[in-house]
């Protein structure tokens, strides 16, 4: 009698764990080892600045959810790869926790890699489900760069106002997509502070399809587009 229930626990702790990762392959990311894409960054000409080929190298189990371990490859608009980075996303309880830092250009955490670091913030929130007209929580990322303990850069990211604007088709050298399109404020402070709007539009599974970074005029001064999508 003890090893059936035992047994039932152990049936029932699987079954759980597949729900849950069902849920976080049916977010806004592609939750699944071995993803892979490529994100194709333009100016507002429309001329090609740079590239970023992502993958999903790792999920493993966390409390109450999963964790994907996502690398980068930035090129350049000839191909040529200028840099490399890492970052985390966790689900939990339907909700995707994507770190702050993949926001920001490899390159720039590139330039402190001879330096100690110290990074703190909250990370981005996208539910499972979003319905146009929702408004989700802010996200930040503070980053403060030393040599000796002597502080040499401090640097910011605040993303405030995110709101789930309609649902759109949206379609990309990638293919077509179904997609959510959302709005959020960016400020960026450093050297110098800057502001900026964001729209962009996320699919179920995939994640960002496209983006794009307006002025204050509404104009496009940069996009980003999926141009390729591997499971």
């Amino acid at each position: 009698m003890k090893n059936i229930f035992l047994a039932c626990i152990l049936l029932l702790s699987g079954s759980f764990e597949l729900k849950a990762q069902d849920v976080c392959e049916s977010g806004y990311l592609a939750f699944r080892q071995g993803v892979s894409f490529e994100l194709t960054n333009y100016d507002k000409k429309g001329k090609v600045t740079s590239l970023q080929h992502q993958k999903v190298n790792s999920v493993e189990a966390v409390a109450d959810g999963f964790k994907a371990g996502v690398s980068i490859v930035v090129s350049n608009e000839k191909g040529k790869s200028v840099s490399e980075g890492n970052y985390n996303v966790e689900c939990r309880n339907g909700v995707l926790y994507m770190d702050m830092s993949s926001m920001l250009d490899p390159r720039t955490m590139e330039g402190f890699k001879d330096m100690e670091v110290e990074m703190s913030g909250t990370a981005l929130e996208f539910p499972a489900k979003l319905i146009p007209g929702q408004t989700l929580p802010d996200g930040s990322i503070n980053i403060k760069a030393m040599t000796g303990g002597i502080t040499l850069m401090n640097m910011s990211m605040n993303i405030t106002n995110r709101k789930v604007e309609a649902a759109e088709v949206v379609t990309t050298p990638a293919g077509t997509f179904e997609c959510v399109k959302m709005s959020q404020e960016s400020e960026l402070k450093s050297i110098i502070k800057k502001k900026f709007k964001t729209v962009s539009w996320y699919s179920i599974g995939v994640g960002m399809v496209k983006s794009e970074n307006l002025d204050e005029k509404g104009n496009v001064e940069s996009s980003t587009v999926l141009t390729k999508f591997e499971k």
